[in-house]
């Protein structure tokens, strides 16, 4: 399974309906709104460089929508006050997007309009919302556009693990670790009314998972579970039959509340222990995957997993064995028949393994919740409309806040090609990772770590 599925498929479960809220500010038109993030998403993923993870496939996607919005007759002016009002561009950002399709002289937007526009895009965007005929409806156009190309972009794996919005964790850390360690805040002094933070979610996070151990394979795992402030985890599946390696299945994070109120819940990513028979199949491991705001009873952050059946403890040998093979394949050079040979070594070697074994699945969420001042921060980058915070701790150039003018002398590379890279100083990271917060947003609540109920997966 390559790169370009795991973001894709990240981007329909965690944004699609930030996608439509887009689309429907341009068209002005449900319907429409509808099939123009479809295709946007589908155009998107159809290219052999598929963007490097969530954020950057929505930024790809908007952009898109917006030059497709003009081309089809939506008044220019309007496209170019979303891009103002909700992408937050500056008149060189917009004539970057819409090129030759750029208003002259571009509008005026009042700071009234623009409050409108992202109000309406908030409120639609938190309206869950899935593809009519699935995500398969989506992702076959672009399968079906340039397939060989995209096998060839899976950058090195066929394998279908993944934390869903992580895909590049293992990249440089651009933030410094003074920011971790303490609330650092920008130079400007703020008003006595509001508190300057900065985003520094991992402390906290893992502190509320002190004291617990993810498992081993081949452990019993049958955890009592637990609940935070009233939160508790309510983990769902979606399965899918992929022709080349079998069943797939998309682990998503989600959180009820003891009073069934919709609220923000800021927790750390990706935290999974998959049982067969009560015997441990699967974690996601210790590792920290980044801290993503959810959407209680409702939808929202990026956190999750995606395995198949190699994915299971019981494949290591043979996964190790197929990986030292190919060990020397260096993707940047390889031909067409290279990458082809290596994508058909995989398909074997899953039709080997076969598809999941009979017997009742549970699926464990564990999640490390948190409040305070960083939840607080996290809903403000929420209403700015940054997506994925996770990657923020990461590199910011997979974020929307690469974009501000202060990072252009620090990036390299093309938004369109998914090479687009930053190296700011962390002066600069730390400036563009402070916002300042009204106090009265900021729930004081002792973080902690949530386990959820089983959620029971029976493969007959």
């Amino acid at each position: 399974m390559s790169v370009w599925h795991s973001v894709f498929t990240d981007l329909m479960r965690a944004r699609y309906s930030a996608l439509i809220a887009y689309a429907g500010l341009l068209v002005d038109d449900p319907a429409g709104a509808r099939d123009l993030a479809d295709e946007a998403v589908a155009e998107v993923f159809s290219h052999r460089l598929a963007p490097h993870g969530t954020g950057a496939a929505e930024r790809a996607a908007r952009e898109w929508m917006a030059k497709r919005a003009v081309a089809d007759g939506v008044p220019a002016e309007r496209v170019a006050a979303v891009l103002v009002a909700v992408d937050g561009l500056q008149d060189d950002g917009v004539r970057d997007v819409l090129g030759k399709l750029s208003p002259d002289p571009l509008p005026a937007v009042s700071a009234e309009d623009a409050s409108d526009l992202r109000r309406r895009f908030s409120e639609v965007a938190s309206v869950y919302a899935t593809p009519s005929g699935g995500n398969s409806a989506v992702m076959a156009p672009a399968k079906r556009r340039r397939r060989s190309a995209l096998l060839g972009a899976a950058a090195g794996t066929a394998v279908a693990i993944f934390a869903l919005g992580s895909v590049a964790y293992a990249g440089v850390k651009y933030v410094p670790g003074a920011l971790a360690d303490d609330a650092a805040t920008a130079s400007a002094s703020p008003s006595p009314t509001v508190l300057a933070v900065t985003w520094h979610p991992q402390v906290e996070a893992m502190a509320a998972r002190q004291g617990f151990i993810y498992p081993e394979c081949g452990d019993n795992f049958e955890p009592e579970p637990q609940t935070v402030n009233g939160i508790s985890g309510a983990p769902s599946i979606e399965r899918f039959n992929d022709e080349d390696m079998g069943t797939f299945v998309i682990l998503s994070e989600g959180f009820a509340t003891d009073s069934g109120e919709v609220r923000n819940v800021l927790s750390g990513a990706g935290g999974f222990v998959v049982t067969l028979n009560d015997l441990v199949m699967f974690t996601t491991g210790s590792e920290y995957n980044g801290t993503n705001l959810f959407l209680a009873n409702g939808s929202g952050g990026n956190g999750g997993a995606g395995l198949n059946r190699m994915n299971f403890c019981d494949t290591v040998e043979e996964r190790a064995a197929l990986e030292k093979e190919f060990a020397d394949l260096d993707w940047a050079t390889a031909t067409q028949e290279d990458q082809e040979e290596y994508d058909r070594a995989w398909k074997d070697l899953a039709k080997q393994i076969g598809d999941f074994p009979p017997g009742t699945y549970k699926i464990y969420q564990v999640s490390p919740v948190i409040f305070g001042e960083q939840a607080a921060l996290a809903a403000v980058f929420a209403q700015e409309g940054l997506g994925d915070i996770s990657s923020l701790e990461f590199n910011i150039s997979w974020s929307e806040l690469s974009r501000d003018p202060s990072m252009a002398p620090y990036c390299i590379g093309s938004w369109d090609l998914g090479d687009w890279q930053c190296t700011p100083p962390p002066e600069v990271v730390e400036a563009l990772l402070t916002r300042e917060i009204d106090p009265t947003t900021i729930e004081e609540a002792e973080g902690g770590l949530v386990i959820s109920e089983p959620f029971e997966y029976v493969v007959d």
